[in-house]
């Protein structure tokens, strides 16, 4: 297995940018609001949007609702009512965002991206919340899951749709009010994260303004036939990451139907012409593979340098209720440092395709994470504080947009700054987006606001503790 050092890609950084570069972001981000204001219904509300990703942009540590409202000197009520009561849709706004994102950074070879995140919650009155995994703590917890559709290419990455997956619980008679109480669709049915990932996906498909050949996804979703074969419908090649426990044939089996035996209706249903010969597991097939099928490859640069694993890539059928289903790729993935460590990926991709392109899909799942990364530590996607089902789509959506706006100027500027990221980026555009007068005055009128909201908020909670005592026999209100 030999292996190859190969030399640093990267060259000395260089910034040839000007402060007159700088200045110019306000109306770069005037200009990439304007793409996007025809879209709501009203220009008030195209207006409130670009205050919000104002705020979402902003040095504002806190980028929920009411810390950005004051920040930006606005009225908290107003841009509560924006996010979460407001009437605006969705549809034309991703619409236009995708086509931005398809001249932003479309390649013929791009590539979808799906993946959840999650937002840990307290309380139960927030929509779609629940006891359930949450990628972000890494364990079940009481917390808020939303699918994303993202996109990359060798220009970069963003986010292009999302939706919130609401647990089957939601659905029982019991959360009837819950559902009324914050907005869920009457429409709106059970469905899994994969077939929510597919509706994005078709929807982005159908647009057709992001160019992509490409779907990739993690074991979640690679171990929904149902889902990859919907990729495959659409056109696409996926690769997946599958269970270890997948039932697989190295070669084709033959088929035969059973003879009539001239009593009864004529036998149509296949069956393996050798009942022995059944599929095994990926794992099982790991410790058949020969040493020479390995090739010790390099994925990608990293940040810390190249990043180095051992590939095996191998014709299979894949076994579906014990008969042979579709012949696919199977690319194994092995850790140099703990060869226990194994990923296994399935892909449709044609069978004359090199294997130098199914190892790059190797390595390509790690942008949806840094975007995720950047959503929650530079514009707040996991920073609001709403309950109802608009709320919570109309935050993201708009962190979506804010994103990409990062995405947009680094791209833009990349042959005169090519190691600029999307947090250096924002650095500048915090040097030059306007903010508020906040002098004594307003601090003051500040302190004010904290002081009647917490004086409100200690009555409300001794009021209900009052009604729950009484409830109890303890006291007489």
């Amino acid at each position: 297995m030999p292996s190859t050092i190969v030399p640093d890609p990267a060259a000395t950084p260089h910034c040839n940018l000007a402060p007159r570069d700088v200045a110019g972001l306000v109306e770069h981000l005037a200009a990439y609001h304007a793409h996007f204001a025809p879209a709501f219904a009203r220009p008030e509300q195209a207006w409130w949007a670009k205050q919000y990703l104002h705020g979402l942009l902003s040095d504002c540590p806190r980028k929920s609702i009411e810390p950005m409202a004051l920040a930006l000197g606005l009225k908290i009520r107003a841009m509560q009512h924006f996010i979460g009561q407001s009437a605006w849709r969705l549809a034309p706004i991703l619409a236009g965002h995708q086509a931005l994102v398809g001249q932003t950074l479309g390649e013929a070879d791009g590539i979808y991206l799906v993946d959840e995140s999650g937002v840990v919650k307290h309380g139960h009155d927030s929509v779609g919340v629940a006891p359930q995994y949450c990628g972000s703590v890494g364990k079940v917890a009481n917390s808020q899951v939303g699918v994303y559709l993202g996109y990359a290419s060798t220009k970069g990455y963003t986010l292009l749709d999302t939706q919130l997956f609401v647990p089957e619980g939601w659905f029982a008679d019991d959360h009837a009010a819950l559902r009324r109480d914050t907005g869920m669709p009457t429409d709106l049915t059970s469905q899994t994260k994969p077939q929510i990932a597919l509706a994005l996906l078709a929807r982005s498909v159908a647009q057709g303004d992001v160019p992509a050949r490409w779907l990739a996804a993690d074991a979640l979703y690679g171990d929904s036939r149902a889902f990859r074969d919907g990729v495959a419908g659409l056109g696409l090649w996926y690769f997946t990451a599958v269970a270890c426990s997948t039932l697989i044939w190295r070669r084709h089996p033959a088929l035969i139907v059973r003879p009539w035996a001239g009593k009864g209706r004529k036998p149509t249903k296949q069956q393996l012409k050798t009942p022995t010969n059944r599929p095994y597991r990926l794992d099982e097939l790991l410790h058949r593979l020969p040493k020479s099928a390995w090739i010790r490859t390099t994925i990608k640069e990293g940040s810390k340098g190249p990043i180095v694993y051992d590939l095996a890539f191998v014709r299979v059928t894949e076994a579906r209720e014990g008969l042979p289903g579709p012949r696919l790729w199977l690319v194994i993935r092995r850790s140099l440092t703990d060869p226990s460590d194994v990923r296994f990926y399935l892909s449709n991709a044609p069978e004359t395709i090199d294997t130098a392109s199914l190892a790059r899909m190797v390595g390509v799942r790690w942008p949806v994470e840094l975007a995720f990364e950047e959503g929650k530590g530079e514009v707040g996607m996991d920073h609001y504080e709403v309950r109802s089902w608009d709320g919570w789509h109309h935050h993201m959506v708009l962190v979506l947009l804010a994103h990409h706006f990062l995405v947009w100027m680094r791209v833009r500027w990349h042959s005169r700054a090519p190691a600029l990221t999307l947090c250096q980026v924002r650095l500048l555009l915090l040097s030059v987006l306007p903010k508020p007068v906040f002098d004594a005055a307003e601090a003051l009128e500040r302190v004010r606001y904290y002081q009647r909201r917490n004086h409100a908020a200690a009555v409300s909670h001794r009021k209900r503790t009052l009604t729950r005592l009484a409830a109890l026999g303890h006291f007489a209100l």
